[in-house]
C-alpha cells in the first residue's frame, strides 16, 4: 500500500512540475532577462526578452517589446530600435506606451517630424500624461519650432502642477528659459542638450511603466 501511495505521489509531483514548466515559460525568460539587464549584459538580455514574447499575456508582450526597443537604443542600435518600436505601434495601435516609445526613438534618430506625429498620437490616447507633452516640446524644438515647444512645455507644467510633480514642473520652466536662450545661436548648437533631454524623457517613461516585478506577480 505504501509503495502504491509513493508511486501516486511521485506521478502527481511529476505532472505538477511538467504543468508549471510548460504553462508559464515566459516567466522564466523574463526573470533571466531581468537578471542579465541588471548586470549590464544587454545584448544577452535581448534574447530572453524575445523569448518572453511567446505564449505571454498582451501586457507582457507590450512591455517586453518596449524593453527590447529601449535596450537597442542603449546599445546605440537606433535603426533596430526604431524597427521594433514601429512594429509595436502596429501590433498595439491603441496603447499610449507604443506611440510614446516610437516617438522618442524617432527623436533619437532626429526624425523630428515623425516624432512629433507619434507624440501627438500618444497625447491623443492619454491627454493627462504630461510627459508626452514634454517629449512633444523637445521634438518641436528639434524641428526648429521653438514657439510651439514653449507652448507644450507650458501645457505640461499645468499638469505637473496639478499632480504636484514639482521636479518636472521646475525642469519644464528651466527648459523654457533654455529654449529662449538658444535663440541667438545656430540651430545645431543645442544638439547635445536635446539628445540628453530626450534620453531623460525615455528613461523617466521606462521607469514609470516597466514594472516587471508586478507583472510577474499578477500574471
Amino acid at each position: 500500500m505504501r509503495i502504491i501511495l509513493l508511486l501516486i505521489f511521485s506521478a502527481w509531483v511529476s505532472l505538477s512540475f511538467a504543468y508549471n514548466s510548460e504553462a508559464e515559460p515566459y516567466k522564466v525568460a523574463l526573470k533571466k532577462a531581468l537578471e542579465l539587464d541588471k548586470d549590464g549584459f544587454y545584448e544577452e538580455a535581448i534574447q530572453y526578452w524575445e523569448k518572453s514574447l511567446t505564449g505571454s499575456p498582451t501586457n507582457v508582450r507590450l512591455y517586453s517589446s518596449l524593453k527590447i526597443s529601449g535596450t537597442y537604443t542603449r546599445l546605440n542600435n537606433l535603426i533596430r530600435a526604431e524597427e521594433v518600436s514601429q512594429a509595436l505601434t502596429e501590433s498595439h495601435p491603441n496603447h499610449y506606451e507604443s506611440w510614446f516609445n516610437y516617438a522618442n526613438t524617432s527623436g533619437a534618430l532626429k526624425k523630428y517630424s515623425q516624432s512629433i506625429s507619434a507624440f501627438k498620437k500618444s497625447i491623443e490616447i492619454k491627454p493627462k500624461e504630461a510627459l508626452g507633452k514634454v517629449g512633444l516640446a523637445f521634438a518641436y524644438f528639434g524641428d526648429e519650432k521653438p514657439d510651439l515647444a514653449i507652448a507644450e512645455f507650458k501645457g505640461a507644467m499645468k499638469i505637473f502642477k496639478a499632480n504636484k510633480n514639482i521636479s518636472w514642473y521646475r525642469d519644464c520652466r528651466m527648459a523654457i528659459n533654455q529654449v529662449k536662450g538658444f535663440a541667438r545661436f545656430p540651430p545645431k548648437f543645442a544638439d547635445l542638450w536635446l539628445e540628453k533631454n530626450l534620453k531623460r524623457v525615455q528613461e523617466t517613461f521606462e521607469n514609470s511603466v516597466l514594472d516587471f516585478e508586478s507583472i510577474l506577480e499578477t500574471n
